[in-house]
């Protein structure tokens, strides 16, 4: 055994090395690379069980998987501790052939590296991928396409599944949506990809052992956000394998290595917040916040309005904004006003179907006069084929080998290069333009996530940057606002971490999750509880201090999906996201209505939620303590808000009947004190302007009854 530092070691034993330390054992096949077996202190036998071999690591390069499709022979093994002295790394470097069953020359070798750190159930891995010359001297060199890299856990964990369940935290989606803490066995049969990382989710997986209270946790740490990568996981036998592919893409020549980013996996004791932190702190160390958030943008109470549903354009929002303003909003997100909207044609011209620049003007100006702030939507995906911005600017664009400029994957336009100077100062222009001419008070930006590498030979930058370099681009452009108005804010419609490194909030993409949640709930698949540990495992993921928005209808819900109207149920989801995050309301498509405009009980409804906010300042300003208050109906949601010295519960029911819940709120003194007196605690019906008492139990229980939809607030 050769001690590498501290309790880390490697050891060769015939046709298999060992690597590991006090915590964690990995063994891989001498003569491949293959990864073994995975063991950890504490949990019986290995964490992997594959049922075939899988490369532990992997690239993909012209549209094949190396390994997968080739195979891969050992051709050395290396040990070293790192010159900070935290860890060690065994390096496993494997040869390519050109065709499985061939030998030497190989035409390529990937480094793997697996460190461990002292002490610690931690193991990073990364890659490193060369391109070998050919041993043709002749032979004229071609330029390869590295698309991404691949790591794996085949068969994947932590103790007997039995034991176990699955979180896959972050916006969720029909077709991957995994609903908190689903049973182990419960995902055996499937095969699902998750969005994108850390663009549109966290990109993090976690397996819990709930009988050995531990959990397994693995994502990947993308320098900061640089590029995207996706989780996918899939059938194993009768055990889950998981995939984490790095979308870390370059035009590679003969002779050319490239790095991939690294995969984490983490044994984590204690509750799944333990191990949602160890990410948040990564996410906190490479993408940290804004530091330049105004104390107004954790105030927002947000109104999107759509021009082209105002028959009289600007003009007739100018004249409703009064009534707005009295409902409770305090700033108005206000979807594209140039001509081609969502398809630009010209982001610098005013859409003369709304009004003229001056009409525009003067709405920004009353909003300001009535104590509101205005943001502006932008869209940054690209420009309508019939725009004239192509022809003028091709330098803004991303362009294929023959020259030509690409299409965006998902949405047709004319894809403008993120990582070019050119269109970054361009787009910083339009931002000075925009907060100079009108005066606004930031963007709301539209489609950030990843779109795809571009493999233009004359771009200076590698081939991801083209299409993941959004948040590079968002700080150059709201530096060039701060020069303007020096309390401007970005909000990001992509909620990723990446994203609030530049942008001051963000909101989920998933744009009809809330309409469909309810009509889950409807058929009795998801609850309220879960919807509340959503919530919290979205906050405990996110860098503290991070502003999340959250709403239960905007422009998308019905372009998208569809719209069933205001029923009590979603209106009682709007109420949670008012009383427990920054909250978002659409006025509404004429054409898909309901119009809250129209039916003034809706306005009502939200007047009366955002008043509890002014009145209770911790609804809207107070910490988020989601997981403080153990209910045991998972018909009724509950959390609790505190803000110096303050603090209120919330508790609402998504039921259609009466409901029942006790409620426990470990170390609550107040509660202690209101069980000695046998005093009931009164809970204000927010809507219904009436109270229900709250019965204590004992020293940190409450007992409350429901009525259908009721949404209740109170401080203790």
């Amino acid at each position: 055994m050769n001690q590498l530092y501290q309790d880390l070691y490697t050891r060769a034993e015939g046709d298999r090395i060992t690597f590991g330390n006090l915590k964690l054992q990995l063994t891989f096949d001498a003569t491949t690379g293959d990864w073994l077996s995975f063991a950890a202190v504490g949990l019986p036998g290995s964490l992997l069980q594959p049922t075939r071999p899988t490369p532990a690591a992997d690239a993909r390069v012209n549209g094949a998987w190396l390994v997968e499709m080739r195979g891969a022979v050992l051709l050395r093994s290396e040990a070293s501790v790192s010159a900070d002295r935290k860890s060690g790394a065994l390096r496993l470097v494997l040869g390519i052939p050109a065709s499985r069953g061939a030998g030497p020359p190989f035409t390529h070798e990937l480094a793997v590296n697996y460190t461990l750190y002292p002490g610690e159930a931690r193991l990073d891995r990364a890659a490193r991928l060369l391109r070998l010359p050919s041993p043709n001297a002749s032979e004229t060199p071609t330029v390869e396409r590295l698309e991404e890299f691949r790591f794996t856990l085949p068969g994947v964990a932590p103790g007997d599944p039995a034991d176990c369940v699955v979180d896959v935290p972050g916006p969720w989606f029909p077709t991957n949506f995994v609903a908190p803490d689903t049973p182990y066995a419960a995902m055996t049969g499937k095969n699902i990809g998750f969005h994108g990382a850390p663009d549109g989710g966290f990109g993090f997986v976690s397996l819990r052992n709930t009988k050995r209270d531990v959990t397994l946790a693995a994502w990947m740490d993308t320098g900061g956000g640089e590029t995207n990568y996706s989780i996918f996981l899939y059938p194993e036998g009768e055990r889950l394998a998981l995939a984490f592919t790095d979308r870390r893409a370059y035009r590679m020549a003969p002779g050319f290595a490239a790095e991939s980013d690294t995969q984490r996996t983490e044994l984590v004791a204690g509750p799944l917040e333990n191990a949602l932190h160890q990410y948040r702190a990564m996410a906190e160390a490479t993408m940290p916040l804004d530091p330049h958030t105004p104390d107004w943008a954790r105030d927002i109470t947000l109104l999107e309005v759509f021009p082209n549903y105002y028959k009289g354009g600007f003009k007739e929002i100018t004249e409703r904004l009064p009534h707005y303003r009295d409902i409770g909003f305090n700033t108005i997100y206000l979807m594209p006003h140039w001509t081609g909207g969502y398809s630009p044609l010209d982001l610098y011209e005013v859409d003369p179907r709304f009004g003229s620049a001056d009409d525009l003007k003067a709405m920004v100006a009353t909003a300001h006069r009535l104590g509101m702030r205005v943001l502006f939507d932008m869209v940054i995906h690209g420009f309508n084929e019939k725009s004239p911005i192509p022809k003028q600017r091709p330098d803004l664009f991303i362009h294929d080998e023959a020259g030509n400029i690409i299409k965006h994957p998902t949405w047709g336009s004319l894809s403008t290069d993120w990582a070019s100077p050119a269109y970054q100062q361009y787009m910083a222009d339009l931002a000075v333009h925009d907060t100079q001419t009108y005066g606004i008070d930031g963007y709301r930006v539209d489609a950030a996530s990843y779109k795809g590498p571009g493999w233009d030979p004359n771009s200076p930058s590698p081939a991801y940057r083209s299409g993941a370099a959004s948040a590079e681009l968002l700080v150059k452009m709201i530096a060039a606002m701060r020069k303007v108005n020096p309390n401007a804010v970005l909000l990001s419609e992509v909620f990723g971490p990446v994203f609030y490194t530049a942008s001051n909030l963000g909101h989920d993409n998933q744009t009809e999750a809330v309409q469909q949640w309810v009509e889950k709930m409807e058929r009795g698949e998801v609850n309220a509880a879960q919807y509340r540990d959503h919530m919290a495992n979205v906050y405990d993921l996110l860098p503290r201090g991070a502003n999340r928005v959250f709403f239960a209808r905007n422009h998308d819900t019905s372009w998208f999906y569809h719209f069933n109207g205001y029923s009590p149920r979603f209106m009682a989801m709007d109420a949670i996201h008012a009383l427990c995050a920054i909250p978002e309301v659409f006025a509404g498509d004429p054409d898909n209505g309901p119009n809250p405009d129209d039916d003034p009980a809706t306005w009502a409804y939200y007047r009366k939620l955002f008043m509890a906010r002014k009145e209770f300042p911790e609804l809207a300003h107070g910490e988020r303590l989601f997981r403080a208050v153990a209910c045991d109906n998972p018909m009724v949601f509950t959390a609790l808000r505190r803000l110096n010295g303050h603090q209120s519960l919330v508790v609402v029911s998504l039921s259609d009947k009466a409901e029942t819940a006790t409620l426990t709120l470990a170390g609550s003194a107040a509660l202690a004190q209101a069980a000695k007196e046998k005093r009931a605690i009164p809970l204000r019906d927010l809507i219904h302007d009436g109270a229900v008492n709250a019965d204590p139990l004992e020293a940190e229980g409450l007992r409350v009854t429901l009525a259908p939809y009721q949404v209740l607030a109170g401080r203790l």
